[in-house]
């Protein structure tokens, strides 16, 4: 019985590790552009992570793990803008800070939290 919980639990831990690694392999390499607002765009290659805020470019990196996604020394340039666009690329930033929840739907969107990002297309 023993043996049978401890092949269970390295099966599981096993399993969730593929499906970061197999998340993180998607993604790789590929921009994506927010739905609902093209400006602010996110992509990845090799770990790092780069992208338009709407206004400002954007980079850091990434580690997935567990279905959630942490960015880590994200950094920001510092231009100005239209006062809408800055108040969205701000929120969006900040949401950021966050350990978010990420997945790639049956259409290949890339969910992180509540945005719902399109792949972009060369």
């Amino acid at each position: 019985m023993n043996k049978l919980i401890l092949y269970i639990l390295f099966v599981s831990i096993f399993l969730c590790g593929c499906i970061s690694n197999n998340l993180e392999n998607i993604i790789d390499k590929k921009e994506y552009i927010l739905s609902d607002n093209p400006k602010i765009t996110i992509g990845f290659n090799n770990g790092l992570v780069f992208g338009s805020g709407g206004v400002n470019q954007y980079s850091g990196s990434y580690f997935i793990k567990n279905g959630r996604i942490t960015f880590i020394n994200i950094g920001a340039t510092m231009m100005m803008g239209a006062e809408s666009d800055m108040d969205n690329e701000s929120k969006y930033l900040q949401s950021l800070k966050d350990n978010l929840s990420i997945k790639v739907d049956k259409e290949n969107n890339l969910i992180i939290d509540k945005y719902i990002f399109i792949e972009k297309h060369k």
